[in-house]
């Protein structure tokens, strides 16, 4: 499986190169976001995403599988995205734990996506997806954090970058 996706990511670098805009680019990626609850099938992944991930990872708080579980079992909300193109299938590379604040809150406790699939939006896609289903849950607002570590400082501004507003901003 690694193999093709080398071979994958290969086909996408030479594809790039005959465009001369991103977005161009991306539009003809043809890329397919899937978005699952945690389930019995995906919940090895989602664990193993929240040991691994380092780059885009906002708060790098590690999970288990019986973490994980726990979790679901508290009817926290935990969701992965499963990215493809037309060059292949990339598998579930991102994750976001929510957990209630209050009866109409929630925050976002992780959020991590591999690093193999940065820099096509799929990030900024991923979250505007789960608000999209949190608000149909009535949830009135959601919190978030970031935790700086000194591999994630890439992903520093991304609340900024996709609207939240900052309410805090404490150093400790």
């Amino acid at each position: 499986a690694k193999t093709d996706q080398y071979k994958a990511n290969a086909l996408r670098l030479e594809t790039q190169k005959n465009f001369s805009d991103f977005s161009g680019y991306l539009k003809s990626l043809e890329m397919e976001l899937t978005i699952q609850k945690v389930n019995s099938f995906n919940i090895t992944r989602i664990a193993q995403m929240t040991m691994k991930t380092n780059q885009f990872n906002l708060t790098t708080i590690r999970y288990t599988e019986d973490d994980i579980q726990r979790l679901v079992d508290a009817n926290e909300q935990v969701f992965c995205v499963s990215v493809k193109d037309k060059f292949g299938d990339n598998g579930i590379t991102g994750a976001i734990i929510l957990k209630k604040a209050d009866e109409y809150s929630l925050e976002i406790d992780s959020l991590l996506l591999s690093c193999r699939i940065l820099g096509k939006g799929i990030e900024t896609a991923f979250v505007y997806q789960i608000l999209k289903l949190l608000k149909e849950q009535k949830i009135k607002s959601i919190l978030a954090s970031y935790i700086p570590t000194s591999k994630n400082e890439q992903v520093k501004d991304f609340y900024d970058k996709i609207g939240f507003i900052l309410i805090d901003e404490n150093h400790e």
